[in-house]
């Protein structure tokens, strides 16, 4: 890449998927250590499934996915009111914390709305050994499993 725009560019522009599994880009930074670096905050697709359409300006879906995490940006569809089911918004959130199924949302009024919140993928994250991806559980489950299997042959 030339320069800090370019890289922007790569690092906001869309969602990066290998073998259809998505991949988190994330700019260097100095002193950066795989070895103590722990994944705690990933974008995640966010849909809001019959949002009203008074919430879909890019003012509103920023402030609905700033009570989430931090959001990045809407989905092209979202954007152009293509698709009226459901507003799509990619947002970084901490999935330390429990991911919740709904938000509350106030209208101009008063009126308090709950918003039922999907996600494309909810990833597993096991506070034990602080990794994305896999359940302690099963992992203890396949090692004994494996003893078993040893000691059968």
């Amino acid at each position: 890449m030339n320069d800090c725009e370019e890289r922007d560019e790569v690092l906001m522009n869309d969602l990066y998927t290998i073998n259809s599994k998505p991949i988190i880009l994330r700019p260097w930074t100095e002193g950066f250590d795989f070895n103590e670096e722990v994944l705690k905050t990933i974008p995640l697709l966010v849909k809001f499934p019959k949002l009203p359409l008074n919430y879909w300006s890019n003012h509103v879906l920023s402030k609905i996915g700033s009570g989430l995490g931090k959001p990045l940006y809407a989905d092209a569809c979202t954007t152009l009111a293509d698709r009226v089911s459901y507003a799509r918004v990619l947002i970084e959130m901490d999935i330390t914390r429990i991911i919740p199924g709904s938000i509350k949302l106030y209208d101009p009024k008063g009126k308090v709305i709950e918003q039922m919140i999907q996600y494309d993928r909810k990833p597993q994250f096991h506070q034990t050994c602080c990794q994305i991806g896999h359940s302690c559980r099963d992992q203890k489950k396949q090692n004994q499993e494996g003893r078993q299997q040893r000691v059968l042959e």
